[in-house]
């Protein structure tokens, strides 16, 4: 199975706040601490988008499930 990239997807933003995950329904949501609301890892993100330039696709993939 080929491994996600999250590069310039929200999971990769610094807003995406990556410890906060719950799983709902087989389903792995964030709180964006920007917006206040739930984002997904792999979601297109806002216009609010800022890389977080030390986070790497093996990070972000530990806590989306």
């Amino acid at each position: 199975m080929a491994k996600k990239n999250y590069y310039g997807l929200c999971g990769s933003c610094k807003y995406c706040e990556l410890g906060t995950a719950y799983t709902w329904c087989y389903s792995t949501s964030f709180k964006c601490s920007r917006n206040g609301y739930s984002v997904k890892a792999d979601e297109k993100p806002c216009n609010k988008y800022e890389p977080d330039r030390s986070r790497t696709n093996d990070i972000i993939e530990k806590y989306d499930r």
